[in-house]
């Protein structure tokens, strides 16, 4: 049994003639297009195919686009100097590394060290908690050396 599609409810809950009074309405007020039954629009519509009371030129064609790298000369290159050498590690650093250290195999293997396993972790946290408070405290900038020799005074 085929119904009308327009016989079906609308899910506003408006009747089918409810709806067609609405469209009437509309149709009273203005202008509305027809929208053609049987006709199935092109997919591929060129300008020629579209219904334009004012066809527009075509815009002009921009010219095409060159575009070459810059070149330096075979002999000129950027060459970047040479990274200066890391800082040697000085006491206080090698003391925070080693507590780190220390801390990491008490909580991997404390029996290597002849601690027994319940004492192994604890003590392994404090060891790495502490290495890691030395070396943070390190990065604390040091006070500057005050002389009153070296007061300069007001500086205008």
């Amino acid at each position: 049994m085929n119904r009308d599609p327009d016989e079906r409810p609308q899910p506003d809950g408006a009747a089918p003639d409810e709806f067609e009074s609405i469209v009437a309405l509309w149709r009273n007020e203005g202008d509305v297009p027809e929208w053609p039954d049987d006709e199935t629009p092109d997919p591929v519509a060129t300008p020629t195919d579209l219904e334009d009371p004012a066809p527009r030129p075509a815009p002009a064609p921009l010219p095409p686009r060159s575009y070459s790298p810059p070149t330096l000369p075979e002999d000129e290159h950027f060459i970047p100097p040479e990274p200066p050498p890391l800082p040697r590690l000085g006491p206080p650093a090698l003391v925070g590394l080693a507590l780190i250290a220390l801390g990491l195999v008490l909580v991997v293997s404390p029996g290597w060290l002849g601690v027994s396993d319940p004492y192994g972790l604890p003590l392994g946290l404090v060891g790495l908690a502490a290495g890691l408070g030395w070396l943070v405290l390190r990065l604390w900038p040091d006070p500057p050396d005050r002389r009153d020799e070296d007061d300069d005074g007001a500086v205008i």
